[in-house]
């Protein structure tokens, strides 16, 4: 090889190998030419057959290294543009999801959300708020009853930094060291960062890929607050950016105090109990802001784990997370090293509480009937459709103000729940039925009972306000007399014939088989006499009675077929009465003749104390109390009089008066007894849900003095208030007129001034003075009976004294 081509071959070497001319120069030439072989014989001559040995590897060394290069330089510009890439794909990703997110976070106004404020008619951003029912407990102070809830049982409480730190004796709310403890284990950095704790959501990722134990996640309060509001829990990338934007957007738009707000009242804390308060009430029987710092901490515990960590069923679960969260709040400076010694050894105490009414338990049968009337209120005042009225009641977070008496109620359900005394059996084996109610002289009802035996379902049938009924002779002071007497048809002594009276071709029939002829309306009352009713019914027209009944006290459950003589004569009806119904309708007798419809509320408010629904106690005119006050006193000869057939009824209530009516239908099918204490009117109805005879006459009056027996036990005895323009006086038996001294027989009636019976013609002799008037002047006779008694007693001994002293003398 030439010197030139030596030079050449050694500038080469040195060049880079990357220019085509240097790599064209080390081509290899083909095997069999010359010039390769001259070549050679220069090389070897030039060094020897090692040193071309090592430049040979050196070469191949210098291009490996070079070929890595390029395949790295090129990898890595790869993975830059493909980065680039998907990096920019990512972005227009995320900011298209955001627009998403910001949507779907609008729904949430946590302004609203706090105070359960939202539109009932479009509950798809609101929580699930538990509706609680509350009672009078006796002075005008409600307290909680039951809480009616779904999945979710939930009560609101507020919150307010300002307060929960100033001591505020007045303030209910969350208080602050249950706020601290939350923070201190769930996000430490709260206060400070925009949504999303980075460090900590790096420290969870970094823990996830090399583990070292620790265990917390990476979500800030605020991004489990997203979570928790829109229930997305699912493990993607999509899910996670979700939450993060979604936090971003809530720490934009609301303060921390209303996110920790509604971060508080929207966590699970195990048993289906959401939020603090729920929790608080159930695991310690208290409100939140009455729980101490170490129940607090207990709380904070759960949520990492509602069902591991619940102190109640893994109480070792607890304790160890809850001295972390008591660790936490020392640590970060939220209680003094004295505050967390003492919780620390503090032993936890828990008054697991678990009365509270679910969707699931089994409710009484007032709260199956308030419930029903709730929702059809809301139906008829916001036009809902029954299935989301309904569910409007289990997740309104509604304070329900209900009419119950509890200790009514239990007296009630004591009774009822004996099926072994009051069950009675059919000869097919079925077993006898029953419902009651009792009602105030507002309308409020305080009990409802709707059948015999252990209730096994909610929402089932309810006795006491579905089960129509024919109500038998107890539709005969309603329907003939009352109106009867309003009309001055007839008095209280009025003389009417029971005896057999054909009505186109159909003749009532007494249940005693007989005819006793001319009777006075108490007797014909005391006695359920058919006749006189029927008679009384066909004098006035049966249309007259069927709008009394119909327009004046609220029965809804008769039908056109009724307007006739049997059904509103003697209660032979083709529809019939509900026992709360009836007890209203009864009580026209015992309040001054007003009619008040039967109630389970007062009032319904949501979150924020506004009304929902209003049901003020308005009573309206019915009869006069002229008519009540008698009616009062005729049907107290029910229970009183000798041949009342409520008499066995009468020591029921010892300390005082009431008034009552049997009634039973044909082939004793139905039986009823309705009466009124100055206190309160009870209907009760028993029967087979298949009508069949009842082998006993008696159940429904024993049913109804073992309940109202215990319900007036500890009252005071009380009087009804009459009306001052009724009268008392004598009438005549025999005639039914007022009595003269010459009556052979007399008895006390009860007159309305204006329409008072003639002077007895029958008899001769003087009118007879009212019993007032009769008392009075045999008060007075009686006093001066015993003056003169004591004027002769003072002579005798006056003058046994005059003796005494002459003896004396003459001594």
């Amino acid at each position: 090889m030439s010197k030139d081509k030596d030079y050449e071959f050694q500038f080469t070497d040195m060049e880079d190998i990357s220019s085509s001319s240097n790599i064209e120069a080390f081509s290899k030439p083909d095997d069999s030419s010359e010039e390769y072989e001259e070549a050679a014989l220069d090389l070897n001559s030039f060094s020897s057959a090692t040193t071309k040995a090592v430049s040979d590897k050196k070469k191949k060394k210098k291009k490996g290294k070079r070929r890595f290069l390029k395949v790295l330089l090129t990898s890595f510009l790869v993975l830059v543009i493909t980065g680039t890439l998907v990096c920019s794909a990512f972005g227009i990703w995320v900011f298209s999801l955001n627009d998403e997110v910001v949507e779907e976070m609008s729904k949430y106004n946590l302004n609203d959300l706090a105070i359960s404020n939202y539109d009932f008619s479009n509950t798809s951003g609101a929580l699930n708020m538990t509706s609680t029912i509350y009672v009078d407990n006796g002075d005008g102070v409600y307290t909680e009853y039951k809480r009616l809830h779904g999945v979710e049982d939930r009560v609101w409480v507020d919150y307010s930094e300002e307060l929960a730190k100033s001591g505020d004796a007045e303030y209910k709310g969350i208080p602050q060291n249950l706020a601290n403890a939350f923070i201190a284990i769930e996000d430490k950095r709260f206060a400070t960062h925009s949504g999303t704790d980075w460090v900590r959501t790096i420290s969870a990722f970094i823990n996830m890929i090399f583990p070292s134990g620790s265990n917390y996640g990476g979500s800030s309060i605020t991004q489990q607050l997203v979570k928790n509001l829109t229930g997305y829990d699912d493990r993607t990338i999509k899910r996670k950016v979700t939450e993060i934007l979604g936090a971003k957007y809530i720490e934009e738009n609301y303060t921390k105090e209303v996110i920790l707000e509604c971060y508080l009242n929207k966590i699970p804390l195990g048993h289906g109990k959401y939020g603090v308060e729920a929790a608080a009430n159930y695991y310690f029987n208290k409100s939140v802001n009455e729980l101490t710092l170490l129940e607090c901490a207990s709380l904070a515990s759960i949520t990492q784990s509602p069902t591991y960590n619940a102190p109640d069923t893994y109480p070792d679960n607890n304790k160890k997370r809850r001295n972390t969260v008591l660790w936490q709040m020392y640590d970060q400076g939220f209680i003094t090293k004295e505050e967390y010694d003492t919780a620390i050894n503090e032993e936890l105490v828990l008054s697991v509480n678990s009365g509270n009414v679910s969707k699931e338990a089994i409710n009484s049968y007032f709260v199956d009937a308030l419930i029903e009337q709730v929702q059809n209120d809301l139906i008829e005042e916001y036009g809902y459709n029954k299935t989301y009225a309904s569910e409007l009641l289990y997740i309104g977070g509604f304070k329900i103000y209900a009419t119950i008496d509890p200790q009514i109620q239990s007296a009630m359900e004591s009774v009822y729940t004996n099926s072994a005394t009051y069950a009675l059996t059919a000869k097919n084996g079925a077993k006898m039925q029953g419902a009651m109610t009792i009602v105030d002289y507002n309308g409020n009802v305080k009990g409802i009972v709707g059948g015999i035996g252990e209730k096994v379902e909610n929402r089932g049938f309810n006795r006491a306000t579905s089960a129509v009924r024919q109500p038998g002779s107890t539709i005969k002071p309603l329907s003939a007399y009352a109106p009867a007497i309003e009309k001055n048809l007839i008095t209280y002594s009025t003389m009417l014939n029971d005896t057999a009276t054909n009505y186109n071709g159909w003749k009532p029939v007494n249940w005693y088989g007989s005819y006793w002829g001319n009777i006075t309306v108490k007797y014909a009352l005391e006695r359920s006499v058919n006749t006189i009713p029927v008679y009384l019914v066909n004098k006035m027209k049966p249309q007259v009675p069927y709008d009394f009944l119909t327009q004046k006290v609220g029965i809804t459950t008769l039908e056109k077929e009724d307007v006739d003589l049997s059904p509103m004569g003697m209660g032979g009806t083709r529809g019939g009465f509900t026992t709360i119904e009836s007890a209203a309708a009864f009580a026209v007798f015992g309040n001054g003749g007003y009619y008040y419809e039967p109630k389970l509320y007062t009032k319904v408010l949501n979150q924020s104390d506004e009304v929902v629904l209003d049901r003020p106690s308005k009573g309206s005119r019915a009869i006069s109390s002229d008519t009540a006050t008698v009616m009062n006193k005729l049907l107290q000869n029910v229970v009183y009089g000798a041949n009342g057939t409520g008499k066995d009824a009468a020591s029921s209530i010892p300390q005082m008066k009431f008034y009552a009516k049997t009634g039973t239908t044909n082939d004793q099918k139905d039986l009823w007894f309705v009466g009124g204490s100055p206190y309160y009117v009870g209907s009760c109805w028993c029967g087979y849900d298949i009508q069949q005879d009842i082998s006993s006459s008696s159940i429904a009056l024993k049913m109804w003095t073992a309940v109202m027996s215990k319900v007036h036990k500890d009252l005071p005895a009380k009087e009804f208030e009459y009306s001052k323009y009724v009268v008392d006086h004598y009438y005549c038996t025999q005639t039914g007129g007022l009595a003269t001294t010459a009556c052979p027989g007399k008895d006390i009636g009860w007159y309305k001034q204006n329409n008072l019976p003639g002077v007895c013609t029958a008899h001769s002799g003087e009118k007879l003075g009212t019993p007032a008037e009769i008392a009075e002047a045999e008060k007075k006779a009686k006093e001066e009976a015993e003056k003169n008694q004591e004027n002769q007693n003072n002579t005798v001994s006056n003058d046994n004294t005059a003796s005494t002293q002459s003896e004396t003398t003459q001594e």
